[in-house]
């Protein structure tokens, strides 16, 4: 099954999403920055799913820097709890990225991921 890779700062949104994906067979990596994330082997990655508010980096700029310095053209999930997804929809639109509004419901996050897989 393939690796998809959870940035997040907030413990129980990493297990809650780690469990999800784990629970439909998913390889499942999570890390709580962006730091954390570069210091991985991104190759084998088949998707990243990563807060948008993050004390860090804002998750267009993980996406920014996953896409031009690191070369990783992983499909992307924001997962986001900011109340206007207007907002950040030409982030979105801007880098093929998918919006995800927290608290996360378990079916949509599975059906987003198998979205974004497909592409």
């Amino acid at each position: 099954m393939p690796t998809v890779l959870v940035i997040d700062d907030d413990l129980f949104v990493l297990a809650t999403v780690g469990d999800t994906l784990r629970a439909e067979g998913y390889t499942v990596l999570t890390v709580q920055s962006p730091s954390e994330a570069f210091h991985l082997d991104l190759t084998g990655i088949a998707a990243i799913l990563c807060d948008y508010n993050m004390p860090d980096m804002s998750g267009s700029d993980v996406l920014a820097a996953m896409r031009e310095l690191q070369g990783c053209r992983a499909p992307f999930i924001f997962l986001t709890g900011h109340s206007e997804l207007d907002d950040l929809l030409p982030v979105a639109i801007r880098y093929g990225a998918e919006l995800l509004p927290k608290p996360v419901d378990p079916a949509e996050l599975t059906r987003l991921l198998r979205k974004q897989l497909a592409a």
